[in-house]
């Protein structure tokens, strides 16, 4: 091949090739936004013409239609809140049974509810209202209980803790229904912490970028969330949070769009709106675990748990053997070094100099 003609034949795909990444980011750029010759895909329940104003929801539309009669009447010095759905009653009542059902721990007042919202089946919520009567522990708000809306359902739980516990609650622990929560672990840490403000705490996720595969469940359309990157945030599977910083994050929601991923939204977005620093406490885990129960022994919180995982987990560590094997276990090497070479074994997204 002659030499103008090889270069005219390089020059060319080079060219080719910077017009297709060039396209490439303008297609991605465009991506949920009108009138940009794309379609845009919507995630369901929040289109792009549905109003994302926060007040309007919260303030206006809703209302609980179950309320237990003695929230927050009495001091105490942990709030669970227990983010739950109508179907999930053996969870519930696996919860009930073990891990939250002491009420004083280490001397201190502890209290817990379930929060949920609506169901569409009338049977169902006939059933949600029974196990209320025989509990006292539900509150139902009227929006209807899907994925897309526990940002709806998070900030419910900060508008009740502002609202009715901002003088007889220091802290407030968010939790999932499948999650296995060392309670004591948990107390023990707040009653060492030199103040009682200023907390919010969980598994720290950072460098998180929104997902533009549609049919992921974490779906990001631009209109709804136009940066690159999201803040840093904490896992929504659990997470720890201080009184004065619920009321916080509960104000700053108020004037902040609502964005459908809640754990991105409430101790992301809003956080770092209220000036709050979400901090990594790696005790608190999100990702299913090997099953270990001198590993569990010594978590804050376990993620997927069945019912069944729950009772069976609970009763094991009440058994004085299973202690005394763990505790043998505890002498004879670093504690701290194998329980963060168990987490990292299964959290790779997890990177200390990122993320503290």
């Amino acid at each position: 091949m002659k030499p103008k003609r090889k270069i005219f034949v390089y020059t060319t795909i080079v060219f080719t090739f910077i017009f297709y990444i060039f396209m490439s980011v303008q297609i991605s750029n465009t991506e949920g936004e009108p009138n940009s010759g794309h379609n845009i895909v919507s995630v369901e329940g929040w289109g792009y013409n549905t109003t994302r104003d926060t007040s309007q929801y919260i303030l206006h539309n809703l209302s609980a239609h179950i309320f237990p009669e003695h929230f927050c009447d009495h001091e105490s010095f942990l709030l669970v809140m227990v983010c739950s759905g109508a179907s999930n009653v053996e969870a519930r009542n696996a919860i009930r049974e073990t891990w939250g059902r002491e009420r004083l721990i280490l001397g201190n007042n502890v209290s817990l509810f379930f929060l949920l919202g609506e169901t569409a089946n009338s049977s169902l919520q006939y059933d949600v209202m029974l196990e209320s009567d025989r509990f006292g522990d539900i509150i139902e708000e009227r929006f209807i209980d899907s994925y897309n809306n526990l940002t709806l359902k998070s900030v419910v739980m900060l508008k009740l803790v502002s609202s009715y516990c901002a003088n007889s609650t220091k802290y407030l622990l968010k939790i999932d229904d499948d999650m296995f929560v060392n309670m004591h672990l948990i107390v023990k840490m707040l009653m060492d912490r030199n103040t009682t403000t200023g907390l919010l705490m969980g598994k720290l996720i950072c460098g998180a970028r929104p997902i533009k595969d549609t049919n992921s469940k974490w779906y990001s359309p631009r209109y709804m969330y136009p940066g690159r990157v999201y803040p840093n945030y904490l896992s929504g599977t659990g997470y720890l949070m201080s009184a004065d910083v619920a009321d916080k994050l509960y104000k700053t929601a108020l004037r902040t769009p609502i964005f459908h991923l809640e754990d991105v939204y409430v101790t992301g977005i809003c956080a770092k709106k209220a000036n709050v620093r979400p901090h990594n406490i790696p005790l608190f885990t999100y990702q299913k675990l090997n099953y270990d129960l001198c590993l569990f022994m010594r978590l804050y919180t376990a993620h997927r748990f069945t019912p069944v995982d729950i009772r069976k987990t609970h009763a094991a560590l009440r058994d004085g053997n299973v202690t005394k094997e763990c505790s043998m276990q505890k002498n004879n090497f670093n504690v701290n070094h194998w329980i963060m070479s168990n987490i990292l074994k299964v959290n790779k997204t997890y990177r200390k100099s990122k993320c503290e």
